[in-house]
């Protein structure tokens, strides 16, 4: 059976940057401008130049026609646009990323010659772009980080330990300067950067790394503290209450939390962005909730009747080792948020019970914590000034 490669990939993938590894959990770079001076490390592995063969006969692509019948034209077109405007950061753009996510199915169908020779293009073209000085997308600067890294791994496998760290130096400078960061604590025990990591200089260039995105994690915390600032007073407030029974039949009224901090989540677990931010919310409260702030779930759920829709959210709080409240959502209570947007529905309120900030859609751990620092300081202050007065 045929497929059309790139809906697959995407459905598979679900995005179309990510590193080498099988999985992303596995892969070395995670989640943010990436450095226009990096190079190639001396004598790094070169791509066949297959600029005049046919892209069928591409083997970047070698076995993959005949289960994705489409490639070859698909593949055929990306490439042309970039060898055609190679200083176009969107055609730079795709053609990388393809070249990254080639390399990936063709790991995970077993054809590592392949995949290298996807990963190593994928990095040369980089590598020129950036010797270039070409315009970087912010999608491109982010993948920057993944791309020198899959070379590392290449490098590595053909038992070239000093060129592969290298690469992986490159991998994290970019990092350093970007959207996309190397895992740092993961690196020691990568198996697939084995020889590199064994190099007498990959301890103290590691230290160096850990110094430098130290720093580097201060300086994000103190502008993502101020950006909450700055979201917070400009955030447009708006009554909100409810008194209702949580689904584990325990009162959950808003008026009796006045004196915390709150966040309040409208969400459905039917929801997959509303699921993606249930790890950062059960964290919020465990850290937080001491200092006198409460994580609240309303749900609007999708079951044939009120009992199931119940339970489907418990053994959705029971799965996922949920620490804080949920209650099913009324009209009346959603009617109550303006302009409702669409789930996730996230609001930020105050200890005196005032909503200061509602934001739609998926954010990180570090946006939201950052908020709701903010108003346990304000609340803090207060508390402080009261005693005092």
């Amino acid at each position: 059976m045929k497929f059309s490669w790139l809906s697959l990939l995407l459905l598979l993938c679900g995005s179309l940057f990510f590193g080498c590894s099988e999985s992303d959990t596995d892969t070395a770079a995670s989640d943010a401008p990436a450095s226009d001076t990096l190079g190639t490390p001396t004598d790094a592995p070169t791509a066949s130049d297959n600029s005049d063969a046919p892209v069928a006969d591409d083997p970047v692509i070698a076995g993959m026609s005949e289960d994705f019948a489409d490639l070859p034209k698909e593949f055929a077109e990306i490439k042309t646009a970039y060898d055609t405007s190679p200083a176009s950061s969107d055609a730079l753009g795709n053609y990388v990323g393809t070249l990254e996510q080639i390399g990936m199915m063709q790991q995970q169908l077993g054809n590592q010659d392949a995949a290298d020779e996807a990963f190593v293009r994928a990095a040369e073209i980089l590598a020129k772009a950036l010797a270039t000085n070409v315009e970087f997308s912010a999608q491109l600067l982010g993948l920057v980080p993944d791309v020198f890294y899959n070379q590392a791994c290449v490098l590595d496998r053909q038992g070239k330990a000093k060129e592969a760290l290298d690469s992986l130096t490159q991998a994290v400078e970019a990092g350093l300067r970007g959207p996309r960061q190397v895992d740092l604590e993961k690196l020691p025990a990568d198996q697939k950067l084995a020889s590199a990591t064994a190099l007498p200089e990959f301890a103290g260039k590691l230290a160096e790394w850990e110094v430098q995105f130290a720093e580097l994690k201060k300086k994000q915390e103190e502008q993502l503290i101020q950006h909450a600032k700055e979201e917070l007073a400009a955030g447009e407030g708006f009554p909100f209450d409810f008194d209702l029974t949580d689904v584990n039949g325990k009162p959950l009224k808003l008026a009796a939390l006045k004196g915390q901090v709150c966040i309040v989540d409208i969400w459905g677990t039917w929801c997959p962005p509303c699921r993606q931010e249930i790890p950062a919310f059960v964290k919020m409260q465990d850290k937080y909730g001491e200092y006198g702030f409460q994580m609240i779930g309303l749900n609007q759920e999708q079951g044939p009747s009120p009992e199931a829709n119940i339970k489907i959210v418990t053994d959705f709080m029971a799965n996922n080792s949920m620490n804080y409240p949920c209650a099913m959502i009324p009209d009346e209570v959603m009617a109550q948020v303006p302009n409702f947007e669409g789930f996730p529905t996230t609001m930020f309120i105050d200890h005196h019970g005032k909503v200061r900030l509602k934001s739609v859609g998926l954010h990180d751990y570090a946006y939201m914590a950052a908020i709701v620092e903010t108003l346990l300081q304000e609340q803090a202050a207060e508390a402080k000034s009261t005693a005092t007065n």
